[in-house]
């Protein structure tokens, strides 16, 4: 049953660590964020009141491409491999689905996860609790093929409206600080040599991290979108009462993509996560609460 085997000790430390993961993900990006974005702007003006400065900007600006390129984000791409794979661990077993290798390849090592549920148990998240993470009453009045399905529509809960509008403001933003470099390179009578040696090439870390930003967005909502509409597909499949066989092989592709999804997303960082969790979170259990009264009037289950 969904609603007991997501509650007990070896899944709720499954969510724990892939939680700590993705939140230390996060951290490495507000970093990444912090020297690509905040000291290389703080360099760029200096240098236009300072063009002594220069080979240190410049420096700077290679220092930070060239760890952004090889550290920073190679190891966030790592932490949210293993989060989705522990995500995986716990929907496989949760939704009664098998693993499949090809996709996810191998398991991570228990000793990860519980280093990283002990973690994450110092410092939890507040108001996002654990348990009962597929939250509805009569879940398990549904078969488990449709269960399942209403479950994994509950995954998709980050509007991909949201995402663009998140991608537009990093665009807006970083074309904002070029516009303001640029004049103030012009009022300080920057020849083009100057402008990009000396403030460009400081900006390059922010400019790299905003396109790569954005581009991931837009990448994200569009799977939302493609996701969304397989799911609402596949929810039409159940209500026409398909086999329970064929039900089962489409959740389990769908599940390819959700895990696809989770490795690939960029980060959101917690305090948005928890600022937009209460409003998300009573749009998803309606949406579920619908799913379950429709399955239940299908399959004339009381």
């Amino acid at each position: 049953m969904i609603t007991l085997e997501q509650n007990n000790d070896r899944q709720i430390k499954r969510l724990a660590a892939q939680r700590r993961l993705y939140s230390t993900s996060k951290r490495i990006f507000g970093w990444q964020l912090f020297l690509s974005g905040l000291l290389a702007v703080i360099f760029s003006f200096l240098v236009v009141f300072d063009p002594s400065l220069k080979t240190y900007a410049v420096s700077w600006g290679i220092l930070i491409t060239l760890m952004d390129i090889f550290w920073f984000t190679p190891w966030q791409g790592r932490l949210k491999d293993s989060a989705a794979k522990i995500q995986e661990m716990f929907d496989c077993d949760v939704l009664e689905l098998p693993w499949n290798d090809l996709k996810a390849g191998k398991r991570p090592d228990p000793e990860l996860i519980k280093e990283q549920a002990k973690k994450y148990a110092k410092k939890p998240l507040k108001n996002a609790p654990l348990e009962d993470w597929y939250d509805h009453p009569d879940l398990d009045s549904l078969p488990i093929h449709v269960g399942r399905i209403a479950c994994q529509r509950t995954n998709i809960w980050w509007d991909a409206k949201q995402r663009r509008n998140y991608a537009n403001s990093i665009i807006l933003i970083v074309t904002l600080i070029f516009i303001v470099v640029f004049g103030l390179s012009l009022n300080g009578g920057f020849n083009m040599e100057d402008f990009i040696l000396k403030v460009l090439a400081p900006l390059s870390p922010l400019f790299l991290l905003g396109i790569r930003q954005y581009r991931e967005q837009i990448d994200s909502a569009n799977r939302l979108d493609k996701l969304n509409d397989y799911i609402k597909s596949l929810w039409r499949d159940a209500l026409l009462k398909k086999s329970k066989s064929e039900l089962t092989t489409k959740s389990r592709n769908l599940q390819d993509e959700l895990f696809e999804h989770r490795r690939k997303t960029p980060p959101i960082f917690d305090f948005i996560f928890e600022k937009l969790r209460n409003s998300y979170n009573d749009n998803m259990n309606f949406g579920l609460d619908e799913l379950i009264k429709e399955a239940k009037k299908v399959y004339q289950l009381q």
